[in-house]
C-alpha cells in the first residue's frame, strides 16, 4: 500500500469501511494483547508470591514495574508516533513485549521477573496510543468514536481473558507456559501490525527534532490539559492499581473469598465493566454532546460513578461484588473519553504527543499507587498469608478523597469556561 497524504484535519484519504476494518484489526489485537499482559498478574500474583516468597510490598512493586516502564516510554513514544507513524512504532514495541514475556517465563528469581515485567510494560505502552493515532489519521471524525469503540472492545476481551480463563490455564499448565503463549502471540500480532505500515503518512513526518520537542512542551504547559489530566490520572490510576493486582487480594482478605475461581469470576465481571465502558463511553459522550452537554461534564459524571462504586466496595465488600466491581470498572474506564477530548484543543500533528502525555500521567500514577498500596499494607503484619484489612482501607479512603478533589477542580474549571464563553 502506498502512503496517503493527510488532509488538513489530520486524517488521510479515508479507506472504505471494509478496508478500514482490516487496517484497524491488527491494532485492536495489539491492544488486546497488551491488556492481557497488564492484568495477568492479578491472577498469577498469588502464585508468584508463594513460589518466590514475595511480600505485599515486593509483589506491588513487581507488578507495578509494568506501569513504570509503560509510563517512561510515553513521551518518546508520542514523538515517534507523530514522526514515524503508528504501525512502525507499534510493531517494534510489540517485540519488546514478546522478549519480556520470554524473560518472565524463564525467570529464576524476583529480579528476572521484574526485568521481564518491565520489558512487557515498555512494549505494551504503544498499543492504545498507536491505535488512537491510526484512527485519527485514517478515520473521519464522525466515525472515530465507533472505530475506537471497536478497538477498545477487543482490548476489553483481552482483559476478560486474563481472569477466570487464565486462572484455569495456570492451574492446569502453570504460569510459565502461559507466558510462552503470550510471547508467541505478541510476535504474531507484531507481524500483522507491520503489514499496515504503508497505509498512511505520519502526521508530523517533516518536523525537526526541535519542533517535535516544542510540541511536547506545548502540551504540558496547557492549563486545560492539566484540569483533565489530574482527574483522569487519579481515578484511572487507582482503578489500574486494583485491576492488575490489589482487587484479587482485596477479595481474598477483605471480602473473605478463598476460592480462586470465584475470585477469577469477579475479576471477569470487573473486566466486563471495562469492556462495556470502552464500547459505550465514546458513543454516549458524542450523543450527550449533540444534546448540548459538554464532554467535560460527562467525564465528571463518570468519575462520580467510579467514586460511588468504590464507596460501595469499602462499605459493603461482600454485597453483590460482581456488580460493584463491574460498575466501578465502567465508571473509571469510561474516562478514556478524555483521549478524544484533549486533542481537539491542539493541532492535529500533536495528537500522538497529547495522548501519550495523558497516558504517561495515568500509568505513572498507577505505578505509584500500586506500589504505594503495597507499602501501606507492609505496615501491618501478614497473618496466615493474608494482608491487614486496615491497610486496604487506609489507602483506599485517601485515594477516593483525592479523586473527589480532582473532580471538583475539573467541575470548577468547566463551569468557569462555560460562563466565559456564554
Amino acid at each position: 500500500m502506498q502512503p496517503a497524504s493527510p488532509s488538513a484535519s489530520g486524517a488521510s484519504s479515508n479507506p472504505a469501511s471494509g478496508t478500514l476494518f482490516w487496517l484497524l484489526l491488527p491494532f485492536a489485537l495489539a491492544y488486546g494483547v497488551s491488556y492481557f499482559f497488564r492484568n495477568v498478574n492479578a491472577v498469577a500474583g498469588p502464585v508468584l508470591a508463594q513460589e518466590f516468597s514475595v511480600g505485599p510490598g515486593g509483589l506491588g512493586f513487581l507488578t507495578s514495574v509494568y506501569f513504570l516502564a509503560f509510563a517512561l516510554a510515553q513521551v518518546p513514544l508520542g514523538v515517534a508516533l507523530d514522526r514515524f507513524g503508528p504501525a512502525r512504532v507499534n510493531a517494534v514495541m510489540l517485540l519488546a513485549s514478546a522478549t519480556g514475556a520470554a524473560v518472565f517465563a524463564l525467570a529464576g528469581d524476583v529480579s528476572h521477573l521484574g526485568a521481564g515485567r518491565a520489558l512487557i510494560g515498555l512494549g505494551s505502552g504503544a498499543a492504545l496510543m498507536s491505535a488512537m493515532s491510526a484512527a485519527h489519521l485514517w478515520v473521519p471524525q464522525e466515525r472515530r468514536a465507533t472505530s475506537m469503540g471497536f478497538i477498545m472492545l477487543v482490548g476489553g476481551i483481552g482483559a476478560l481473558t486474563a481472569s477466570t480463563p487464565v486462572q484455569i490455564l495456570i492451574m492446569h499448565f502453570g504460569w510459565r507456559k502461559v507466558f510462552w503463549v503470550l510471547c508467541a502471540l505478541a510476535l504474531l500480532v507484531s507481524a500483522l501490525v507491520w503489514r499496515t505500515r504503508g497505509a498512511v503518512q505520519p502526521a508530523a513526518a517533516s518536523q525537526t527534532p526541535r519542533q517535535l520537542l516544542a510540541g511536547v512542551a506545548e502540551v504540558f504547559c496547557s492549563r486545560f490539559f492539566w484540569t483533565i489530566a489530574a482527574a483522569v490520572m487519579l481515578t484511572l490510576g487507582t482503578m489500574l492499581a486494583f485491576q492488575s493486582l490489589w482487587a484479587a487480594t482485596w477479595m481474598r482478605d477483605v471480602a473473605g473469598m478463598r476460592d480462586r475461581i470465584a475470585i477469577g469470576n469477579v475479576l471477569f465481571a470487573f473486566n466486563l465493566g471495562m469492556a462495556c465502558a470502552f464500547f459505550a463511553s465514546g458513543w454516549l459522550g458524542d450523543t450527550l454532546e449533540r444534546r448540548g452537554i459538554a464532554p467535560e461534564r460527562t467525564l465528571i459524571g463518570y468519575i462520580a460513578v467510579a467514586m460511588a462504586a468504590q464507596t460501595w466496595l469499602m462499605l459493603w465488600p461482600q454485597t453483590l461484588p460482581h456488580l460493584a466491581w463491574g460498575v466501578y470498572s465502567f465508571g473509571a474506564n469510561a474516562l478514556v473519553l478524555a483521549f478524544s477530548i484533549l486533542p481537539r484543543r491542539f493541532a492535529p500533528a500533536l495528537t500522538g504527543r497529547v495522548n501519550t502525555a495523558l497516558n504517561l500521567l495515568a500509568f505513572g500514577m498507577a505505578f505509584l499507587l500500586q506500589w504505594g498500596i503495597g507499602v501501606v499494607l507492609n505496615l501491618w503484619p501478614v497473618v496466615e498469608g493474608l494482608y491487614a484489612v486496615q491497610g486496604y482501607y487506609r489507602a483506599w479512603v485517601v485515594l477516593v478523597l483525592l479523586q473527589g478533589l480532582a473532580a471538583i477542580w475539573l467541575a470548577f474549571s468547566t463551569c468557569r469556561a462555560a460562563s466565559q464563553n456564554g
